[in-house]
């Protein structure tokens, strides 16, 4: 007897009839676009990812303003995932902490407790500090009760929220921005926001001034960390176009024999830099350094102490951590930000602060009209009120004569041509506002709103009113930053050459900022390991016939372990070829390919390697990867299953990639199939007497060759 198993029919409403790659591809463009316009990309107008803007929104919103009391973080970041950002709340406090962080260049959050001090600092935990918001965070917030800008629904639709803050001061040019979205990646300097408010007062009033002018009033970065621009390239493409890159680096400082690191370049952590200084002192290239102190404290800030090797110089020392750590670096800027529909572009300096002088002249108008609607609203309610008081002693008739509130109400309207509005709030108004005095005072509201009505008309209709409203504002925003804290940090030494290159008699030549990476015969890079990829260039061979030629570029500057390519599923050997080399690639099926490699174009980390040898079939593969030095007497020892031979390098032709290769290895007694392969400069021996190298054409040898040996 079987059992059977009843199972219940599907309901066909639950069905989904669509081809999985069709919703694969649905769901990845949703996500791609919600990471671009909803995560990862700050706006060009008030400069603020949408995390950050929620976290400052809902702050505003329990009143943690300057001079209140703060509250625990863990309560805030709460607060805000749960009303506003369906997301984790250690993002969240992540996004806060950093805005809290003494290097911000303007601290938007006032943080009480143990918050980042220096780069690379982890915050306490969320329930051990407090925030509110600082006097410039609570300039971004405080027109939200104006009505200065739309508010949607959340996304629960059970509360509002700004699509952006009526920020009185450019946060995104301030304090910078770094962002990875689906394809799109920003990273925005940091600038003094004295330069930044002077430039935007200088562009509202001459839009179209020169770039030159514009270099004046900004002429580089200025980061809370600190640190050196180092020369003038790169600085005008970046504030033109918001693209260049220019050299950073950091406050190193030389006391006897110790070399003092007392600030970073942005973005780089304390560890970061220790852990490469270790890594080079084990891997010898920095023989000089006796020890390395961290000598970091809360109160004194960054100090990192290495200390030079009695008989080295500590000049020397510091030349060679600017070139070989991250102590000195490239900025790459990109000013990616998105636009009022929320679709991400590139932006000029200029073209963000423009955006952000068309946020003020948008907020300007705005609550210019929302309190225009107020103040018309209340004129009229004025009006009705001071036509009853010239004849108060009829309205008070006509509301005693009346049976009901409705017959008082017309009574008015007929009596004094007022509408139902201003009936009503006669009839609501109290006694003690019928005395003479309240008549005065009446009259003097009624002045000062019909003179407010002007000036707001006017503000509405008129765009040169509200540039003058914006330059005013502008100007008493810029009092925040007028204590010595936002004196300019980040000095700019135009004069200065990096360190990371040097000039000969061929002009400028950069210097490799891989110089410590290291690759050895199984496809690791590190920096203990293998040659060194500055005496030469890696290489890297697949049995599936693929080659790879790597001067290193794309290699991060901190020194871990890592393959050579992406995928090494298959990697035959790997290694560092001297300068003039050539590289032979042998097939199993006989057959050699001697490559010449500037005639192939090197890749970068990222590379999987391109097609080298061209394969005879399923079962043939690459069996040997030979560096060849080109010299005289240089001979390939191939073993197969039944002989061997020792073929002549200088009769094997150059190819190019790509190419089946040329026979080299003739088989005997059936056989079809090498062994292995190996290449001597100085020839092979077997016993005492040298084996003479042949020809390619010429046929292998019967017999074993596992007692040939190369000469010497």
């Amino acid at each position: 007897m079987t059992a059977t198993l009843d199972i219940p029919e599907q309901n066909p409403e639950l069905v989904l009839d669509q081809r999985a790659d069709d919703y694969w591809n649905h769901y990845q463009l949703t996500f791609a676009l919600y990471s671009v316009s909803d995560r990862a990309i700050p706006s060009a107008f008030d400069g603020l990812k949408p995390g950050q803007r929620r976290l400052l929104y809902q702050m505003h919103d329990s009143r943690l303003l300057p001079g209140n009391k703060p509250q625990k973080s863990s309560k805030v970041c709460s607060a805000v995932t749960g009303n506003l950002h369906p997301h984790g709340g250690a993002s969240m406090y992540g996004a806060a902490a950093l805005m809290a962080a003494d290097f911000q260049r303007v601290k938007v959050i006032d943080g009480q407790g143990a918050f980042p001090r220096i780069q690379g600092d982890i915050p306490a935990a969320d329930r051990y500090t407090e925030m509110r918001l600082s006097a410039p965070g609570a300039a971004l917030t405080a027109e939200l009760n104006d009505h200065a800008v739309p508010m949607v629904s959340t996304f629960d639709g059970e509360w509002i929220e700004p699509t952006v803050l009526p920020a009185q001061w450019p946060v995104l040019l301030c304090n910078g921005a770094v962002g990875i979205a689906e394809g799109w990646a920003t990273k925005v300097p940091a600038h003094n926001p004295r330069e930044i408010m002077a430039a935007c007062r200088a562009l509202l009033k001459t839009p179209n001034m020169t770039d030159d002018r514009l270099l004046k009033l900004i002429p580089g970065p200025d980061w809370g960390c600190g640190a050196t621009v180092v020369g003038t390239a790169g600085l005008r493409e970046y504030i033109t176009t918001g693209r260049g890159q220019f050299t950073v680096r950091g406050t190193v400082s030389v006391d006897g024999k110790n070399v003092i690191v007392t600030e970073l370049p942005p973005g780089v952590a304390s560890n970061t830099v220790q852990e490469r200084i270790r890594a080079l002192v084990e891997s010898g290239e920095l023989s000089g350094v006796a020890d390395m102190s961290d000598l970091t404290d809360r109160r004194n800030g960054l100090r990192i102490v290495v200390t030079a090797k009695r008989g080295h110089s500590a000049e020397t020392i510091r030349d060679q951590l600017l070139a070989l750590t991250p102590l000195e670096g490239t900025f790459a800027a990109s000013l990616v930000a998105l636009d009022e529909d929320r679709v991400p572009r590139w932006w000029s300096v200029r073209e963000l602060i423009a955006a952000f002088l068309h946020l003020r002249d948008s907020v300007v108008l705005r609550r210019s009209e929302h309190r225009l609607e107020k103040v018309t609203a209340r004129r009229h309610l004025v009006a009705g009120l001071m036509t009853i008081h010239l004849d108060i002693d009829a309205a008070v008739a006509v509301i005693r004569s009346s049976d009901t509130v409705d017959e008082a109400r017309q009574g008015l309207q007929d009596r004094f041509a007022i509408d139902t509005e201003q009936a009503d709030y006669v009839l609501a108004l109290q006694l003690r506002r019928l005395t003479k005095l309240d008549v005065i005072e009446l009259q003097a509201e009624a002045e000062k709103l019909d003179a407010e009505f002007v000036a707001l008309t006017e503000l509405v209709s008129n765009p040169d009113a509200r540039r003058t409203v914006i330059d005013k504002e502008l100007k008493e925003t810029a009092k925040l930053f007028a204590d010595s804290e936002f004196d300019r940090r980040t000095v700019l030494d135009f004069d200065a050459t990096p360190v990371t290159s040097k000039t000969d008699e061929d002009g400028p030549r950069e210097r490799k900022v891989n110089s410590s990476w290291r690759l050895d015969d199984r496809g690791v890079l590190s920096d203990s390991r293998g040659d060194l990829l500055t005496s030469g260039l890696g290489w890297a061979v697949w049995t599936d016939g693929r080659v790879k030629f790597t001067t290193g570029n794309g290699l991060p500057y901190k020194i871990r372990d890592m393959p050579v390519a992406p995928d090494i599923t298959g990697l035959l050997q790997s290694g560092v070829l001297a300068a003039g080399s050539h590289l032979a690639l042998v097939t199993r099926r006989g057959k050699v390919l001697r490559i010449d490699p500037a005639a192939v174009n090197p890749q970068g980390a990222a590379g999987n390697g391109v097609a080298g040898v061209k394969l005879a079939g399923d079962d043939d593969q690459v069996v040997a990867a030979l560096p060849l030095t080109c010299e005289n007497g240089e001979a390939i020892l191939s073993i197969s299953e039944k002989g061997w031979k020792v073929t002549e390098v200088a009769d094997i032709p150059v190819k190019g990639r790509g190419g089946a290769g040329v026979g080299f290895h003739p088989f005997v007694g059936g056989e079809n199939a090498l062994v292995s392969a190996t290449v001597s400069t100085t020839g092979f021996v077997r016993g005492k007497r040298a084996v003479r190298a042949e020809k390619r054409a010429k046929a292998s040898v019967k017999g074993s060759g596992a007692d040939v040996t190369p000469a010497g």
